[in-house]
């Protein structure tokens, strides 16, 4: 790994943009959008089950059909066009063949030319094709008031030594399931370009497997010499508490509102937690005090 680097993990949830510095995440600068796959499934979900079937609690399904039929529009103007004109000369338009488990058949895209029988039931995916996935570069089109994934990343880098910005721009690596839709790497691409100082380089790194490369990367860190320097034993957290917490992670801080001067939120509320026995009364102890109250 580069000494600078950005990973952008646009996952389930949300997505994350996390700058490191020789293997150590920059917290101030971490930033997230809450724009995840499971918002883009609930958005498709709505907007299908108003304009055709009621898809609301066929999450599994939708899910199926976001990942089979969208793609992040690199023209989004001139794609919106074409979806305006008749389905002959309409190539974005899409059907797509819900499960009939009669006939043995999941889900599925209607292939050209198959024949339509009388008990088949479809969606007909034109501009939701590309208006969901769109959500991650203009989150506020659902009244989301935070900037898209470009500005976002451009904030983060912003936050962090001038000197090294450049390395950073550099080194951007792109994970997690989203970064799978067709037509996101070249449409990040592209406006990161128009935000970043035109003397520094853009350059994205793909995973081949997006959606399951914190899971790969956590494997082979595991497997590593330097995992054990990074675990708290029980025998420390007895012995200092969330003392022994911080001397291994360094003192870690949020980077949610923005500020390097911010503490974790945990640490600030809980301050320097010892561990100690309960103190919640037994049930012994609640039933003798009932009975001394009533005598």
């Amino acid at each position: 790994m580069p000494e600078c680097s950005l990973i952008v993990d646009s996952g389930f949830s949300f997505t994350h943009v996390v700058p490191i510095i020789n293997h150590q995440i920059q917290w101030h600068a971490v930033k997230r959008l809450d724009v995840g796959g499971k918002l883009l499934t609930n958005q498709l979900k709505e907007v299908v089950s108003y304009r055709q079937w009621n898809m609301m609690d066929e999450t599994y399904i939708m899910n199926h059909v976001k990942e089979s039929c969208c793609y992040v529009s690199t023209r989004f103007s001139a794609d919106l066009e074409t979806c305006r004109l008749k389905p002959k000369k309409n190539d974005i338009v899409l059907e797509y063949f819900l499960p009939n488990y009669t006939i043995n058949r999941g889900g599925e895209i209607r292939k050209p030319g198959s024949d339509v029988t009388a008990t088949d039931q479809f969606l007909v995916m034109e501009n939701e094709r590309f208006t969901i996935p769109e959500l991650l570069f203009r989150p506020d089109d659902i009244g989301l008031e935070q900037s898209g994934l470009p500005g976002t990343i451009a904030t983060s880098i912003s936050l962090l030594p001038h000197d090294l910005q450049g390395m950073f721009w550099a080194n951007i690596g792109l994970i997690g399931g989203n970064a799978q839709f067709p037509g996101f790497y070249e449409r990040l691409t592209t406006e990161l370009r128009s935000l970043a100082p035109v003397d520094y380089d853009i350059q994205i790194y793909r995973s081949e497997g997006p959606a399951t490369e914190a899971y790969r990367s956590a494997l082979g860190f595991v497997k590593s010499p330097d995992f054990a320097s990074c675990l708290v034993t029980r025998a420390e957290y007895l012995e200092s508490g969330t003392h022994a917490i911080r001397r291994k992670f360094g003192h870690w801080q949020s980077g949610d509102s923005g500020k390097s001067g911010e503490k974790n939120k945990a640490s600030s509320v809980l301050g320097d937690v010892e561990p100690r026995l309960s103190k919640k009364p037994s049930r012994a102890r609640i039933r003798a005090t009932t009975q001394s109250r009533r005598r």
